[in-house]
């Protein structure tokens, strides 16, 4: 599985996290930090997976779960 973990709590870096997903993974697992900015403003969180969501989606990956981290939560997503 490829696990990303952006630098920091940024939607700008979860999306670059989201392009880097190759044709041939199956799986994809991503970190989101708890706290989150959206051009330096700070966004909630349901608003932002909602945006890095839809680019999820457009990769054909569908959400599978999360586990609670320290500092935020890693989603896990799958090819269906």
């Amino acid at each position: 599985m490829s696990q990303s973990k952006p630098l920091d709590g940024t939607v700008e870096n979860l999306l670059v996290s989201v392009a880097g997903i190759t044709n041939a993974q199956n799986s994809f697992e991503l970190f989101v930090p708890a706290q989150l900015t959206l051009k330096g403003e700070p966004i909630p969180q349901d608003a932002a997976m909602a945006v890095v969501l839809d680019k999820i989606l457009g990769h054909d990956f569908f959400p599978t779960g999360f586990e609670e981290r320290p500092g935020g939560r890693l989603y896990k997503y799958r090819k269906e």
